[in-house]
């Protein structure tokens, strides 16, 4: 088939119903293949069905293994065979919003959708749940996901280096290396075309006889060498595997999968996003030899965003997921994700296997688990029933699908620890910036001068306002931008960040003449969950326009809202009780960002007045003090000399005083500000503001001057 040229309408003629069938070629490379049911219409349920981890491009996506059973429930399926092959979380969600797009265009725009796959399509069909532009997503099929997302590949990391470790020195046995710094991810030239799932290619057959050559996997354990014998058992123990099988399945994934996935250009792009630095191995010889390397904090935020649960999906949504007990690629201990990430919107339910498997599922079971689903979506105010689900199985043995039934909800799911090794949470890549208190000031010791505010409002959001310099090629000026961003893993992204200019300081000002032109976007990573020490790193990525164009910036912590754990003194919330955004609702479209900091510092108060000079550019002033019972007086100050990017020179900065500034909270929503410039142009004036928003550490409570 050739890209955007074939398109093939078949027609199916069957007992249950007519249909059309559609395959074609998207733009992006992506294969699809939809079927309609007679009868369905704009507004009718489409479901998305996601295939799992192929090494080659999927040229045929089929619909599933229900698929006859749903199109004659008056179900449309549409399937991507996705833009990339291999780990393609990084553009699987884009694919199946053009994918809804080709059907709305031919079929009319699907008013709810429901999301099915296995193994990585079973992830892929949560993260379609939890993404926006995507349709609302009413239901979730996810058989055995890997819902630890991204952390779900430390496994196979750590596998890779534990095995190095282990077969150091074994002529032949050693596994092929990649360039360094990342040695351990095999190169792109390296990893043969056609592996399919990785289950039996001849190029992975090939990999196995080196694997055969350090633990004697071919061979009965008694034909085996005692040294093949030892270092098999220890690598089996390390990985808690009870199956040879499930040994060479993950160092297959260990070895090709991840060396495409850190390598190749359209995922990670030769960065690396995983951690062993301070890893603790439970083995004397493997802690030994293990390298100890970093993660790219951005790199880790990149696939954590690409790839990791947030939880967020609607709260109608429901979720039935499914997993085999005896999965050693996969483990059952994934589902704790879905338990945890979804709560009461997800059904999950282990399946008690006698052999073990990977997505071992009997056709009655798969069926149960659609059923009850489709019952939890039509009554969403009842629970997920596990009793509902047994019964539904029944009654497809009885229909004529093959069983066993074997679901066993009371089945212990152990946490993910017990076989992906825990990192340092202060370790780069491995923050939870949901979690971590982030809101403050960062900047580069380098560049000092400019830097970073961030005010985290919750879980999900925080603002980032970024002050700095016009470019070469504009006039000299300051320039700040700014937007709110979401918060994911160990960052923030912030799709749109806006320039502001237009309007003019003091009385010349006018809402109307501010101007908040989209500039580009920006990627914050923080590199520690303890980011409100001074030794926490913060990397900033920027995209604008030309003048400015792309960079990355490394930076440190200035001043942090909200207490630091110190045991100098106990932390008291007032120290920080009057951190947000302060604006004149008159005035719209400049404002005050107040930052105060806890123990030690105590009631040590920045503040930074965003606003313009009397030409219409942006002008933002800065200056601290220590609030006293409500009070803040502070000199004002204006920073110039410099330039955008790689023309910034520090040594070029000028610090001159703006003015006087006084604030008087009265409370923690309501302050009095009096200004008196050193510049008669800007003259003097005071004013009433009230609070735009809080750091989430702030309480809405506040104590009296």
């Amino acid at each position: 088939m050739r890209a955007g040229v074939l398109s093939l309408l078949l027609w199916f003629a069957g007992p249950a119903a007519a249909m059309q069938e559609v395959v074609d070629v998207l733009p992006s490379g992506a294969h699809i293949r939809f079927a309609v049911p007679d009868g369905w219409r704009a507004g009718g349920t489409l479901l998305l069905y996601q295939h799992g981890f192929d090494m080659d491009a999927d040229t045929d996506p089929d619909l599933g293994p229900l698929r006859d059973l749903q199109l004659a429930q008056g179900y449309a399926i549409a399937a991507s065979g996705y833009s990339q092959s291999g780990w393609a979380l990084f553009n699987a969600v884009q694919d199946n919003r053009d994918l809804v797009a080709y059907v709305s265009q031919h079929f009319g725009a699907p008013g709810e959708l429901v999301t099915m796959g296995g193994s990585m399509g079973g992830l892929i069909a949560l993260k379609l749940a939890e993404s926006p532009g995507v349709a609302p997503v009413a239901g979730v099929y996810a058989l055995c996901p890997p819902a630890a997302g991204a952390r779900t590949w430390d496994a196979a990391f750590d596998l890779r280096l534990a095995y190095d470790a282990v077969c150091e020195g074994v002529g032949g046995g050693e596994l092929l290396k990649g360039d360094a710094p990342l040695s351990w991810a095999m190169n792109l030239s390296d990893i043969p075309e056609s592996m399919g799932d990785l289950s039996g290619a001849r190029s992975v057959q090939q990999t196995y006889a080196r694997i055969h050559q350090c633990t004697g996997v071919a061979l009965p354990n008694w034909l085996r060498t005692p040294p093949q014998r030892e270092r098999m058992q220890r690598l089996m123990r390390f990985g808690d595997f009870t199956s040879e099988d499930f040994l060479l399945y993950n160092l297959a994934y260990a070895t090709f999968a991840l060396g495409d996935l850190v390598r190749a250009p359209d995922k990670l792009g030769v960065r690396n996003p995983f951690s062993s630095r301070s890893v603790d191995y439970g083995d004397t010889l493997i802690d030994a030899r293990v390298p100890r390397v970093d993660a790219d904090a951005l790199a880790a935020f990149d696939f954590a965003r690409a790839s990791s649960l947030n939880g967020r999906v609607g709260s109608d949504t429901r979720i039935v997921s499914l997993h085999t007990d005896g999965d050693e690629l996969v483990r059952l201990a994934h589902q704790q994700q879905v338990r945890q990430r979804y709560g009461g919107n997800a059904l999950s339910v282990p399946v008690d296997e006698a052999a073990a498997s990977h997505c071992g599922f009997s056709a009655a079971e798969l069926v149960a688990g659609w059923q009850q689903l489709r019952t939890w979506m039509a009554t969403p105010q009842s629970p997920g029933d596990t009793a509902g689900l047994s019964a539904a199985c029944v009654a497809a043995v009885a229909e004529g699908w093959d069983g066993p039934c074997r679901f066993a909800p009371a089945l212990p799911v152990s946490e993910l620890a017990t076989t992906m090794r825990e990192r340092d949470a202060t370790a780069a890549g491995y923050a939870d910036a949901a979690a971590a208190r982030i809101s403050g000031s960062w900047f580069d010791p380098a560049r000092s001068g400019e830097g970073v505010l961030i005010e985290r409002f919750n879980e999900r959001q925080a603002s980032v306002l970024w002050f700095t310099y016009a470019p070469a090629g504009e006039p000299d000026g300051l320039v700040w931008l700014g937007g709110v961003g979401e918060i994911d893993a160990n960052g923030i992204h912030v799709e749109t960040v806006r320039r502001m200019r237009g309007a003019r300081f003091g009385d010349a000002f006018a809402s109307t003449d501010v101007v908040a032109e989209p500039w580009g976007s920006m990627d914050l990573a923080f590199d520690g969950a303890d980011v409100a020490n001074h030794a926490a790193r913060l990397h900033l990525r920027y995209r604008g326009p030309a003048g400015f164009g792309a960079g990355q910036r490394r930076m440190q912590r200035a001043l942090s809202v909200g207490p630091d754990g110190s045991s100098r003194r106990p932390d008291n919330p007032r120290d920080w009780q009057y951190s947000g955004t302060w604006f004149d609702p008159a005035r719209s479209g400049e404002g005050w960002l107040v930052q105060q900091s806890g123990a030690p510092l105590e009631r040590l108060t920045s503040v930074v007045w965003f606003t313009y000079d009397l030409d219409g550019q942006a002008l933002w002033l800065t200056g601290t003090a220590i609030e006293q019972d409500g009070r803040v007086d502070l000199s004002l100050y204006r920073t110039g000399g410099t330039r955008f990017g790689a023309d910034f020179d520090a040594g070029d900065v000028t610090m001159s005083v703006f003015g006087q500034l006084r604030l008087d909270f009265s409370d923690c929503g309501h302050a009095h500000l009096e200004f008196a410039a050193d510049d008669a142009r800007y003259g003097a004036f005071d004013r009433d503001l009230v609070r735009l928003t809080r750091p989430d550490i702030v309480s809405t409570e506040c104590a009296s001057p």
